[in-house]
């Protein structure tokens, strides 16, 4: 069949148009992608959702609870504490009792209205529940009317604003076993779907009372690291928590997020001898090798943490020292010189811990070795065990090196040591860290530690009603020019290393003003995600 120019130049145009449209139609798809791609999320940030939503399992202690939930106070960026649903509070002169005044517009996701009996509901349950929270010093709770409830305390306790920053707000009528698979609760997101390792899904609460969050919809992917880089790679997530080994990975439209952290790696020593005391958990207590003072001396002032700092972190972190390092509690001349490896083998000469023929020390019948047990799961804290246990034999210390997981350690947590954690926003956990009242519930206290001038300095921060009394209070604690809980008196630990949180994502994403980041980098940076907004003109 033949066709003349006409009809032929008519065909070629109709085909012209036919593609030009279909061209639009596929641009205004992208288009259409890109917009709804801006206001949803996709993040890993690890391979576990920690806590489960649930503050029985600990959700709110690092600060991740305002998420999906409320909090009678809450902490600013630069770690101011103001009103979250307490409008306002008072506190009695003698410190005993917390009166706070209540909003009456905040209401949960499925459109309850939160109360001041939701409030007292929350608090006893984790009073009555008692493992991890430490609100033993709450005598009773009242609510005179409506929008009002205040606490009693036995003892002043100037911390209290920690777990009121914290503890997440729970609807009474729908608290459960099960709620960790169906959380409600009244912050800016609520969890739509959670798929136990696998992935949580959170949309925006339609009964939120604040500012609309600039993202409608995001998803926590569990994956681990190296799985995340590679989807980060292919561009199927927005952001991902890296490894300090991969913080320095360059992917196109992507930029490294960094922030400093008070978040410590190191190891627990445990501080008395098998036999001396029992645990309320039924775990065996103590060690041979730890319970020595100069074995915990040596171990802090001979390692070397900047080379752990370099070789494990890729130098992204600093040297740690104690669990509120960088705090305004923190006593700064706790920040020794390590690496002191002859001044700790002459210490350990003096304690009697001898050379044997193997380099090893040696004291009567006891070697100087003991377990070191680390989650296999967590690379960084494997890494971290790795180079300090090869460290150590410079000493003349062996650590047995024990792969394990977290059911497993609990059970080990008072007789051994563990590749240990810490690092919150308050003095608290200092506090539950060395005193022996809390020593075998959970993991406060894990090591058993005692000193009775610790405690005294302690008791009269607790007690404090002023902050600034209290925090000249909590560095005496720390080193009193005598003793004390530090690298300079007797740490029941060797605090190694303070990583900086380090995350990859779309340049475009701003993640608003971050503080210092506390223990946990998995919730670390998504606490305010609410505030996280797309900006398409970053570089």
């Amino acid at each position: 069949m033949r066709y003349d120019n006409q009809k032929l130049w008519l065909m070629l145009f109709a085909l012209l148009i036919t593609l030009v449209l279909a061209a639009c139609s596929s641009d205004n798809v992208a288009k259409n992608q890109t917009e709804k791609d801006k206001r949803e999320l996709v993040v890993s940030m690890g391979e576990r959702i920690p806590h489960e939503f649930d503050p029985k399992k600990r959700w709110g202690m690092y600060n991740e609870a305002r998420i999906i939930h409320s909090t009678l106070l809450k902490k600013t960026p630069d770690l101011e504490v103001e009103g979250d649903f307490a409008k306002g509070y008072t506190i009695s002169e003698d410190g005993k009792q917390w009166t706070f005044d209540l909003h009456n517009n905040f209401k949960f996701s499925n459109g309850d209205p939160v109360t001041a009996e939701d409030v007292k509901f929350s608090y006893e349950t984790l009073i009555e529940d008692g493992k991890h929270w430490d609100l033993s010093f709450v005598d009773k709770i009242e609510i005179p009317d409506k929008n009002k409830v205040i606490f009693y305390l036995s003892e002043p306790r100037s911390t209290f604003w920690a777990q009121l920053t914290e503890v997440p707000i729970l609807p009474r009528k729908h608290y459960d076993e099960n709620y960790s698979q169906n959380p409600i609760g009244s912050g800016p997101y609520m969890v739509t779907q959670y798929d136990k390792d696998e992935q949580a899904i959170f949309e925006v609460n339609p009964h939120w009372h604040g500012k609309e969050p600039y993202f409608k919809k995001w998803t926590w992917v569990t994956l681990d690291e190296n799985t995340a880089l590679a989807a980060a790679k292919s561009g199927e997530v927005d952001m991902i928590y890296a490894l300090p080994e991969f913080a320095d990975t360059k992917i196109p439209g992507w930029k490294l997020f960094e922030y400093e952290s008070n978040d410590v790696r190191g190891l627990s020593l445990p501080y008395v001898k098998p036999g001396e005391v029992e645990s309320a958990d039924g775990y065996p207590v103590g060690n041979e090798v730890t319970s020595d003072a100069a074995i915990r001396k040596a171990l802090n002032i001979g390692l070397n943490r900047q080379e752990i700092v370099d070789t494990v972190l890729n130098g992204h972190g600093a040297p740690a020292y104690s669990i509120v390092d960088g705090m305004p509690w923190w006593h700064e001349e706790t920040a020794i010189e390590d690496n002191r490896v002859e001044e700790a083998s002459e210490l350990l000469e003096k304690a009697g811990w001898k050379l044997n023929k193997d380099g090893i020390r040696v004291k009567g019948d006891t070697k100087a070795q003991f377990d070191l047990y680390y989650p296999t799961n967590d690379k960084l804290r494997t890494n971290v065990a790795i180079v300090a246990a090869e460290q150590a034999k410079a000493l003349g210390i062996t650590i047995n090196l024990i792969g394990s997981n977290w059911d497993e350690m609990v059970t080990k947590s008072h007789s051994d040591s563990l590749l240990y954690a810490g690092g919150r926003h308050h003095p608290n956990q200092f506090y539950t860290s060395h005193d022996l009242k809390l020593a075998g519930h959970g993991w406060t206290n894990i090591t058993f530690y005692h000193n009775p001038v610790v405690l005294d300095y302690m008791d009269k921060a607790i007690s404090s009603t002023d902050l600034e009394e209290a925090n000249k209070y909590w560095k005496l604690a720390q080193w009193d020019g005598k003793e004390g809980a530090s690298v300079l008196g007797d740490l029941p630990n060797a605090w190694l290393v303070r990583i900086n949180h380090t995350y990859l994502g779309d340049k475009r994403i701003n993640v608003g003003k971050q503080p210092i980041h506390s223990h946990g980098h998995d919730w670390a940076l998504l606490h305010n995600i609410a505030e996280w907004t797309w900006d398409e003109d970053a570089k």
